[in-house]
């Protein structure tokens, strides 16, 4: 009995510390969302270091050099909150620093934006395709008349995930695309029901060819997030992560955050 009792006792200490444990690290996680400290920014300062508590210079900054008068602070080991803190704001420099760049590049490249509009807009009337503007002008929607039976590629959401044969590949149809209507028709954002609305299609139709219309990006450099609806700067908005997780399930930075804080 005495034996039993033991093993009870330091097994209701053991739980009792990984109780512990978990409230623990449930507190150092509730502190980290308060200062910034997401899944995003966490990859954001991976590698980075603190070099001086008093300016907040980092490894990688900005700012990469102590701008202290008196000299530089180094961190002692109470100071990892002030230490995380001084990590995401030099991340956040260096992301208005992309950021500014990139907007510098996309107003040097409004010339070739209008160049790239004009060459597709050929390119879809060789192909005896129907273009449409759409939204902020980053893209069109275009109709292509697909032939009732297999379609050659493959969907994740309502985003193109893969081409993989005729008659998609001969027609031109693009991985990230995005269905928008099938015979008029509005595409959910569903794989499921995209598929059962293009059986229901076909089956109706049962000969000649059905409307697909999707929407494209005007020129290579926009990706579409699924969250925001739309096609946005791929260098300006998503990290490598996101774009890895490919069509359908990519986000941007903003979405991704939102997601990781209260998804």
């Amino acid at each position: 009995t005495s034996k039993m009792t033991t093993k009870a006792a330091a097994l209701a200490i053991r739980k009792g510390g990984q109780k512990e444990a978990i409230s623990a690290k449930k507190d150092a996680h509730a502190r980290d969302l308060e200062i910034g400290l997401n899944a995003t920014m966490q990859k954001l300062i991976k590698g980075d270091v603190v070099l001086c508590m008093g300016c907040g210079a980092t490894q990688m900054g900005p700012p990469s050099v102590c701008e202290c008068e008196a000299g530089r602070t180094k961190p002692k080991p109470e100071d990892e909150d002030a230490c995380k803190i001084a990590l995401v704001a030099a991340a956040k420099g260096r992301m208005r620093l992309t950021k500014d760049a990139a907007q510098k590049d996309a107003i040097k490249s409004q010339g070739s934006v209008a160049s790239a509009r004009a060459k597709k807009k050929e390119g879809l009337n060789a192909l005896d395709l129907d273009a449409q503007h759409q939204g902020d002008d980053v893209e069109v929607q275009v109709v292509v008349e697909f032939p009732i039976g297999k379609l050659g590629m493959s969907m994740e959401r309502n985003a193109v995930s893969a081409v993989s044969g005729p008659p998609a590949l001969e027609l031109g149809i693009k991985k990230g695309w995005v269905l928008a209507e099938v015979a008029g028709e509005e595409a959910p954002a569903s794989k499921v029901q995209i598929g059962a609305l293009i059986m229901k299609t076909f089956k109706e139709q049962k000969t000649g060819n059905v409307k697909f219309t999707f929407r494209t990006p005007i020129m290579d450099g926009y990706d579409f997030c699924r969250a925001c609806n739309k096609y946005l700067d791929t260098k300006e908005h998503y990290e490598e992560a996101q774009l890895a997780a490919g069509p359908g399930k990519q986000m941007c930075y903003g979405c991704a955050d939102f997601a990781d804080m209260f998804g």
